[in-house]
C-alpha cells in the first residue's frame, strides 16, 4: 500500500459511512493497544484486537486509530493495520463533519471513548472486555 501524501495516512479504508448513524466515536491507539510492538518495529497482534476493532466497526461505531507515529513508523503501522484487516476511519485525524461543527481542527482526536493501554487501569484490558464494556453503554441518540 503506497502511502503518497497526508490524506493518504490519514484517510482509513472505510470511505463510505453516515456519520450521523454512528453510536460513538472510538479512538484507538496503536502501539500496545492494537500491536504489541517495539518502536519503531511493529509486533504481534493483541489477542483479539482485529476482530473486535472489526466488529465494533460494524456495531456502528466510527474508528479513528490515535498514535504517536508519524512518517515512516507511522507508515508501517497503516501497512501492519491493512495487513491484519484492521478497519478504520481515519488515523490522526478527527472527522470531518467534527471539524466543520466546531470549525476548527484540534489536536485532540475527538472521541466518546478513548482505548489507550496507557490508561488509569494499567495497561489496556484485554479486547474481549473492552468490547463488552463499549457494547453495554447506553449511546445517546446522535
Amino acid at each position: 500500500m503506497p502511502i503518497e501524501d497526508l490524506k493518504m495516512i490519514q484517510m482509513g479504508q472505510i470511505k463510505d459511512y453516515d456519520h450521523r448513524q454512528f453510536k460513538g466515536i472510538l479512538a484507538i491507539d496503536f502501539d500496545d493497544t492494537i500491536c504489541v510492538s517495539n518502536y519503531p518495529d511493529c509486533g504481534r497482534e493483541r489477542d483479539g484486537a482485529s476482530y473486535y476493532i472489526r466488529a465494533l466497526r460494524k456495531d456502528g461505531f466510527g474508528i479513528v486509530i490515535n498514535t504517536c507515529r508519524e512518517g515512516l513508523p507511522l507508515a508501517n503501522a497503516i501497512k501492519w493495520m491493512h495487513a491484519h484487516s484492521i478497519d478504520y476511519h481515519y488515523i490522526n485525524c478527527n472527522f470531518p463533519h467534527l471539524i466543520e461543527f466546531y470549525g476548527a481542527d484540534c489536536r485532540k482526536i475527538s472521541a466518546d471513548v478513548y482505548i489507550d493501554d496507557k490508561s488509569l487501569t494499567g495497561g489496556a484490558l484485554p479486547w474481549s472486555d473492552i468490547y463488552k464494556i463499549i457494547s453495554s453503554k447506553t449511546w445517546p441518540k446522535r
